[in-house]
């Protein structure tokens, strides 16, 4: 079974609890707490890692670290998948945590790429544009790349829809070659 299929499992296992519980926000900053500690610490990563370490030491090291930190159904599921032999799943589970969460919550992340920083009534525009159009709550995260030339390049998910002038002008320049 692939990493991301055993992942999706794990994700959804905690969701489903956090969501009865009504503490799925909750759970939410957890993972992403454990999943920012995780990315800083090359120490922790190596130890959920290895094959190599006892389990128990693991548990105990997790448990020192992020106990006073964490909601204990977090702190219960952590202990779970590391009792599993999934610590090393913890960046995929963490992931698909938060995309299935923002599923219950009809939330869409996207990514905006633009020649100049937008101001703050371009951001809000497009942003009330997009929830429209995808009918989903739209949290956007921004970026700038001069080399776009001019408009937006957003992802969404898997689509990118490319309103570059480079996109625009590359367009332009293959309908005249092939007139």
């Amino acid at each position: 079974m692939s990493t991301l299929k055993i992942a999706r499992r794990y994700a959804k296992a905690i969701l489903s609890t956090a969501v009865e519980g009504k503490i799925a926000d909750e759970v939410a900053k957890d993972m992403e707490y454990f999943g920012r500690t995780g990315e800083s610490s090359k120490d922790l990563r190596a130890m959920l890692r290895s094959p190599i370490i006892d389990v128990g030491v693991k548990k105990q090291v997790v448990r020192d670290v992020f106990a006073s930190n964490l909601n204990p159904l977090t702190l219960d599921f952590l202990m779970l998948i590391l009792d599993k032999g999934r610590g090393h799943l913890w960046r995929e589970i963490v992931m698909e945590y938060r995309a299935m969460l923002d599923d219950v919550k009809n939330i869409e992340r996207v990514r905006v790429t633009s020649a100049v920083d937008l101001a703050e009534p371009e951001r809000t525009q497009l942003e009330k544009t997009l929830a429209l159009r995808l009918n989903k709550t739209v949290i956007a995260t921004y970026d700038v790349d001069p080399t776009i030339l001019g408009g937006a390049v957003v992802r969404v998910g898997d689509e990118v829809l490319d309103g570059s002038l480079r996109h625009q002008l590359g367009v332009l320049k293959e309908k005249l070659a092939n007139a």
